[in-house]
Formats: structure tokens, C-alpha cells, sequence
């Protein structure tokens, strides 16, 4: 991701709406076009062929990196049209996050960290239902973080940082909970990314790792990047979501501490 630019348009941080947002509740803006003509591309490409996918996300990393969807003005259209159509998906994860602390015995003042966060509405959802805990959103890109800081909290029980997966800056065993949602197919070295969870995964903590089933790696993909983290590759649990018509589209994978 590139650092954006500013200029004309004002970021989420400015007060009143920007002529981009005005623009986007009128029009898509040629940004969202072209992603959601790339989501239609890709799909297509990973439903026809085994091949697909692994052009799928190859497509999909090329787009992160020339279209930028997720730097400005692109990450206004996200923030405005995306993340509205995922709000059932964030809801169902959130419970997830809630049910799966509360069975482990964490659900008060659990450390939860939320990789490739995006505008924030997971870490608002998961914070409506864990109320003392301390979350931390994660992404590249601060353009997006622009507009998850506006959820960030004064005494620091949610708050958003711009790092790298690959690379979190966090101690070994220092978090109880990993979640993550249509980030892992964009990780350019998935091996490192699930190297880093586990190392800062505390003991009895699990990961919860969501993304599209038609571009996310397959069973023998996620067995080699299971080998590239150092994991035995049935230490990554793979499930399709049951539930509402988004959702059935999404693959968890799962990482105990």
C-alpha cells in the first residue's frame, strides 16, 4: 500500500462530509467499479478452474498494489459500500469471538487483536460484546486507519495501529485472540503471517482467521504454509460458515496457542 496524498479531499478526520463522500452516496466512484468488477473476475476465475484460485489471488494482490482500493479516495467507497454489505458477517464473527472466549474462560479483559482491521467495524462489533476487552485493530494501510480511528478510545480499550502482519509488534504470548476477515488471501507470505500468530498466541488463546472460499488457499495449499510457519498443517483447522447467505461464502481457519 502507498502512503496516500492529500489534496482536495478531506480525510474522515475533517468535519462535515468530503466531496468524495458526497459523491459516493450518488455514484460509485471508478475505484469501486473496478473492484467490483475485479470480485466478480476473480470469482469466476476460482469457481471454473483449480488454477483459478491461485490466479485469483495473484489478481487480487495485483489490484492491492496498482488499483489501491484501500487508499484514498478507494478506502471511502470501502468504508461506505463495502463494510455495509459485511455487517451480517461481522455480526456472526463477533459472536464467534465472544462464544469461543467465554467457553475458554477469557471473555473478561481478554486481549483480542483484529489483522487487516480495515475501517473498524469488526473491533466495534466485538467491543459491543465484550465490554472490558482490550482490543487492537491492525492494517497496512493508514488511509483505512483514518477511518477506524474514529472508533479509538481515550483510555486505549480499542485502538488501531498501522503495522504489518507479518511482522506484529507484540510480545510472545501476549494475546488471547486472533481474528481476522477477508485479509488472508491479500498476505503476500502467508507462512510468516501464521509464524507471528502463533508466537503471540498465549497458551489456551486461539486464532480465528476468515476468508472468501472462492479465493482463499486450498487444504494442500494451507498444509504447505502450515510447514513454512513451523505448524504440523492439522494445527490449522479449516470449516465452511453455515448461517445467512454471506457467511456461507466465507472459510474459518483456526490456530490454537
Amino acid at each position: 500500500m502507498k502512503w496516500f496524498r492529500r489534496g482536495k479531499n478531506a480525510s474522515p478526520a475533517d468535519n462535515g462530509p468530503t466531496e468524495v463522500g458526497r459523491s459516493a452516496r450518488g455514484r460509485r466512484s471508478p475505484g469501486s467499479r473496478r473492484f467490483f468488477s475485479a470480485v466478480l473476475l476473480f470469482s469466476a476465475l476460482a469457481a471454473l478452474t483449480r488454477p483459478g484460485r491461485s490466479l485469483a489471488r495473484a489478481l487480487a494482490r495485483r489490484l492491492d498494489a496498482h488499483v489501491e482500493p484501500f487508499s484514498e479516495p478507494g478506502s471511502v467507497s470501502y468504508a461506505r459500500v463495502f463494510a455495509p454489505i459485511l455487517g451480517h458477517l461481522y455480526r456472526r464473527v463477533a459472536e464467534d469471538v465472544a462464544l469461543d472466549l467465554s467457553a475458554r474462560g477469557r471473555s473478561r479483559h481478554a486481549t483480542i487483536l483484529d489483522l487487516g482491521c480495515g475501517p473498524g467495524d469488526l473491533v466495534v462489533a466485538i467491543s459491543q460484546r465484550l465490554r472490558d476487552a482490550r482490543i487492537v485493530g491492525l492494517d497496512l494501510s493508514p488511509s483505512m486507519l483514518l477511518w477506524a480511528s474514529r472508533h479509538a478510545t481515550t483510555d486505549g480499550r480499542l485502538r488501531f495501529i498501522v503495522a504489518d502482519a507479518a511482522s506484529l509488534p507484540f510480545g510472545d504470548a501476549s494475546v488471547d485472540l486472533i481474528v481476522s476477515t477477508l485479509s488472508l488471501h491479500h498476505w503476500p507470505e502467508p507462512a510468516d503471517v501464521f509464524a507471528e500468530i502463533a508466537r503471540v498466541l498465549r497458551p489456551g488463546g486461539v486464532a480465528l482467521i476468515y476468508d472468501l472460499g472462492l479465493l482463499t488457499f486450498g487444504p494442500a495449499e494451507m498444509a504447505e504454509i502450515a510447514t513454512g510457519a513451523g505448524l504440523e498443517p492439522a494445527e490449522i483447522g479449516r470449516e465452511r460458515l453455515d448461517g445467512g447467505l454471506v457467511t456461507r461464502f466465507f472459510i474459518r481457519f483456526t490456530l490454537e496457542g
